[in-house]
């Protein structure tokens, strides 16, 4: 700076600083205070919005809970384990993340209606939460602009519940629905080599709508 050196002394703090300061291991001052909605709150959110990265946290939290490593591997072998302590054929899952964008990831449309009925029966009255956030046909998240047109698809509005997905050249829709005599079914279609996504869609749409209309009898 151009100054001479008798012109720059070191000092030190003014006393006021130096004694307003915690002591070093002390206790800090707390700022404030952010806590997380309930668990079933985010898993709502995740399901009707389709948050793949929600998706993927909550996984981790779950490899975290099971003493395994917070990471893709670990989530994945964390879900099969679960599922395998639900007595679901967890051999019918190959996963790589949680969020369902990996191109590896393989699941059997069995194992999902197998999950869905075990979560309706009650023999696990946690998994039966997850209901609550599945979209609403005609009505909310990922199906609420689905099942509104004026075709025969619009007779499962409000009746169809389901989570939805959508890759490139691949779609699927997965829940539950009320059958025209009042009876809970639960229904897992999944497509590969679809093409155009709004045609794929269309035509998941109306195999569930048939089944609202169909009656299972």
């Amino acid at each position: 700076l151009g100054l001479p050196e008798t012109a720059v002394r070191e000092g030190e703090a003014p006393a006021a600083a130096a004694s307003s300061a915690p002591a070093a291991g002390g206790p800090g001052t707390e700022l404030g205070v952010v806590q997380s909605p309930p668990l079933v709150h985010v898993l709502d959110w995740m399901l009707e919005q389709s948050d793949n990265v929600l998706a993927e946290a909550l996984a981790r939290q779950v490899a975290l809970a099971t003493g395994k490593e917070a990471s893709f591997a670990g989530a994945s072998a964390a879900m099969r384990a679960e599922l395998a302590e639900l007595g679901l054929p967890a051999d019918q899952a190959e996963l790589s993340d949680a969020s369902g964008l990996s191109l590896d990831n393989r699941i059997s449309p069995g194992l999902l209606t197998d999950l869905l009925s075990l979560a309706a029966s009650g023999k696990h009255p946690a998994l039966g939460g997850m209901f609550g956030g599945l979209p609403v046909a005609g009505w909310s998240g990922t199906l609420k602009s689905r099942f509104t047109d004026p075709t025969s698809n619009r007779v499962g509005q409000g009746l169809v519940r389901a989570k939805t997905g959508s890759l490139t050249g691949v779609n699927a829709i997965s829940g539950n629905l009320i059958t025209k005599d009042g009876r809970l079914l639960v229904f897992a279609v999944l497509a590969d080599a679809t093409g155009e996504t709004g045609a794929a869609r269309q035509a998941l749409d109306r195999i569930a709508a048939k089944l609202v209309t169909c009656g299972c009898q």
